[in-house]
């Protein structure tokens, strides 16, 4: 490759020809700038590494928040459960069906009605990452089809009715790697397996669970358990977006990053899964409920009314 050749990756040519920007380029570069800004800020201004991470979750949980239509609830620093006791470690956002969710839950959602976990760093390293993956491996860990009536079961068969686990998410800020493919190594395949062992029919479509990575620094990793291939994207800084670039390489040859495509695709993708996603229509919170909630009498209409008169 001579000196003037630009390098391709994927077909991609670093850097794309300059195009006009529209209003959708201007709209993600100002939603990534403030972004930004706030990150700034929290890491200037607030003393403890704990605090900071916690406004930089905030800081993304309201931009998903904006984002996303109303029907998706975003809940900051969360817990996730089942119908059997378990519970996930504390997530950093949980994206939860907001017109089905019971009111008076706050910070605690079944699994069953729970879209996406999101795990936020401000900086990803090999064991940010890992221990990313663990929390994330705790949601997988439960169960998430609901408990179903006859009526409900025999709709579920006859319908072919598809239950999708939480989608499971990595973002980050920043990473310490100077190249996408030390990023890259960090997330393994396998771990779309852990937990809750997925059918490959249920009843005719087989579950999924997706994981999706994304540190604007780097890029974006995409996985899914019904097949193999991982792909990743790198979001290349052209026009404007060299300004506010972050340098990584590939196969050795520098390339840049541009923040705010990475949100963008990011964001995109989340909103992709999300239209995709399938919860049971057949969820009752009732199956959450001991049977000390469940007891009760039934007083028949002869108790009432015996002697009325008297």
């Amino acid at each position: 490759m001579s000196p003037d050749t630009p390098p391709n990756f994927g077909g991609m040519l670093h850097p794309p020809p300059t195009e006009d920007r529209n209003f959708l380029d201007y709209y993600f570069a100002s939603v990534y700038n403030k972004l930004e800004a706030d990150t700034l800020l929290f890491n200037r201004e607030l003393p403890h590494a704990g605090l900071v991470g916690s406004e930089n979750e905030n800081a993304i949980a309201e931009v998903i928040r904006q984002f996303l239509p109303p029907k998706y609830g975003v809940e900051v620093n969360a817990l996730v459960i089942d119908r059997f006791g378990k519970v996930s470690r504390q997530a950093d956002i949980v994206i939860f069906d907001a017109e089905r969710q019971a009111s008076f839950l706050r910070k605690v959602y079944p699994v069953e009605m729970v879209y996406a976990v999101i795990e936020v760093k401000t900086s990803m390293s090999s064991t940010e990452a890992k221990s990313a993956m663990d929390n994330l491996a705790s949601v997988s860990e439960l169960e998430f089809r609901p408990a179903l009536t006859p009526y409900w079961e025999n709709r579920t068969q006859n319908e072919e009715i598809r239950h999708d686990p939480p989608s499971l998410y990595a973002f980050a800020y920043r990473t310490d790697c100077q190249s996408f493919e030390t990023f890259a190594r960090w997330f393994d395949f396998q771990f779309l397996f852990r937990g809750v062992k997925l059918r490959d029919k249920a009843p005719k479509y087989p579950e999924i669970r997706v994981l999706r990575v994304c540190s604007l620094d780097q890029g974006v990793i995409h996985m899914e358990s019904t097949n193999g291939y991982v792909k990743r994207w790198i979001a290349i800084a052209t026009d404007a977006g060299v300004a506010r670039s972050f340098n990584t390489s590939v196969q050795r040859q520098k390339v840049l990053v541009d923040p705010a495509k990475s949100l963008f695709m990011f964001l995109q993708r989340l909103w992709s899964d999300l239209q995709e996603h399938e919860l049971h229509p057949g969820f009752d919170i009732r199956s959450y409920m001991s049977s000390v909630l469940g007891t009760a009498i039934e007083v028949p209409d002869d108790f009432i009314y015996k002697n009325y008169d008297s």
